[in-house]
């Protein structure tokens, strides 16, 4: 009896028995008024016959939890997605931004109407309904939404998960230690339709890693592997390859006077003459929403007119836009006036003040000339003021995106010069939604 009594105590006492009763329940627990935000980065390889593209795309998302119940919680979306080709883009240029609205369980399925393309990888992950230890797998069903110029199909998988423990991240100067859950799926569409423009047969194979921090119930990193094969009516065949990093936030939503403060900070600040190796006097610190601002103390000094940059400073759907008037660049030039670097590095110190935060550089034009031409002018604008942070000011480029938009978005009706001169202008947007 003695040698059983010590192998019941060994089995009782031993770490790997212990180890292997710890059980973890992965659910999402988001709260209404929660925002998720997650930003990715692509590398894309495709092929078609012997010609091979490289290009690098990055997506924003922002998922705002509207309303919750014990099931799950009604999400609202916005997709902002950013391309380059960096053999012969130098940054991220602003492409489009999709909106959606769908609902969430805490296991992970994502609910979405057919009206709304994104997102485009759907349920995943998705969470057993018991709790899993380290090793443990499961199978849930998840799907992807590919759009085509014509059309858009959505395919059906079966991904296969399993709990790796817990692990440390760490990617692109961020960190983390999370619960690491590992999936992989095949992808297989045979459609019977034949229609121009859409493959008849799509092929594919998903790997990923997602650091999951079970304890708040939202992910903290991804890394997702895809690669597709599409066969089209004319006998093309086509390849891409996607290697997907993303890191997720999640947050409270700035209100209204949040915002407002935000304002009239950066309005105070740029009143001030640029040096960056002082700071303005008498000041305190304060930390909120995240955001680490130099508060004015009461008392100290207003800046006179003629310090003033030539910015306007105003609330936008985005977030805080920096609109700077027409003195940045000669006319119809697109490299900056040394004069205008000035009013760039005071900007500089702004932006400074938000390292997490995106920013969005768009150049504008008034209604004098053709739509092709204002339109090219108005994006090399752009481009230059992001060259100008990025290489005189040491702001990450990941962070920054630009586009042209010609003369389409005036702010003022273009019917005297001075209202033309206030439509050639460059917006820089802090994004805080």
């Amino acid at each position: 009896m003695a040698p059983l009594r010590i192998f019941v105590l060994f089995c009782l006492f031993s770490p790997q028995v212990l180890f292997s009763q710890d059980r973890t329940l992965f659910r999402w627990k988001l709260k209404a008024g929660d925002d998720l935000e997650l930003n990715e980065y692509h590398k894309v390889r495709a092929r078609q016959g012997a010609r091979v593209l490289n290009r690098e795309d990055k997506n924003r998302i922002l998922l705002r939890a509207e309303n919750c119940n014990l099931q799950g919680c009604e999400l609202t979306g916005v997709f902002d997605t950013y391309t380059k080709f960096p053999e012969i883009d130098p940054a991220f240029y602003k492409d489009k931004t999709y909106r959606s609205r769908f609902f969430l369980t805490n296991l992970g399925e994502y609910r979405v109407p057919p009206e709304y393309t994104m997102p485009n990888l759907r349920s995943l992950p998705g969470f057993s309904e018991s709790e899993v230890s380290e090793g443990g797998q499961w199978t849930m069903p998840a799907s992807e939404s590919f759009q085509f110029p014509r059309s858009r199909i959505e395919i059906p998988v079966e991904a296969k998960y399993s709990f790796r423990g817990i692990r440390d991240w760490e990617y692109a100067g961020k960190r983390g230690k999370a619960e690491l859950i590992e999936y992989n799926y095949s992808l297989m569409h045979d459609s019977e339709v034949v229609s121009a423009g859409t493959p008849y047969k799509v092929y594919g194979f998903a790997k990923g890693k997602v650091f999951f921090d079970a304890q708040a119930g939202v992910p903290q990193y991804k890394h997702v592997q895809l690669v597709y094969t599409f066969l089209y009516p004319n006998g093309i065949a086509s390849e891409m390859a996607f290697d997907i990093h993303g890191i997720y936030n999640k947050q409270r939503s700035l209100t209204d006077p949040d915002k407002d403060r935000i304002e009239e900070e950066i309005k105070k600040y740029l009143g001030r003459p640029a040096d960056p190796h002082s700071r303005p006097t008498g000041k305190k610190e304060s930390k909120r929403n995240g955001l680490d601002w130099p508060e004015w103390e009461e008392g100290s000094p207003e800046p006179t007119g003629g310090s003033r940059a030539p910015v306007e400073v105003r609330k936008s759907e985005e977030g805080v836009t920096l609109s700077i008037d027409n003195l940045l660049f000669d006319t119809n030039r697109s490299d900056l006036k040394e004069s205008s670097r000035e009013v760039l590095a005071k900007i500089a110190e702004i932006l400074k003040k938000y390292p997490d935060k995106e920013i969005r550089i768009g150049g504008h034009t008034d209604d004098r000339g053709s739509a092709d031409y204002n339109l090219k002018l108005s994006q090399d604008r752009a481009l230059s003021v992001l060259q100008e942070l990025r290489d005189r000011h040491a702001i990450s480029e990941s962070r920054m995106s630009y586009k042209g938009y010609g003369k389409t978005k005036p702010i003022a009706d273009n019917a005297s010069e001075e209202s033309r001169s206030k439509n050639r202008r460059v917006d820089i947007t802090i994004v805080l939604d």
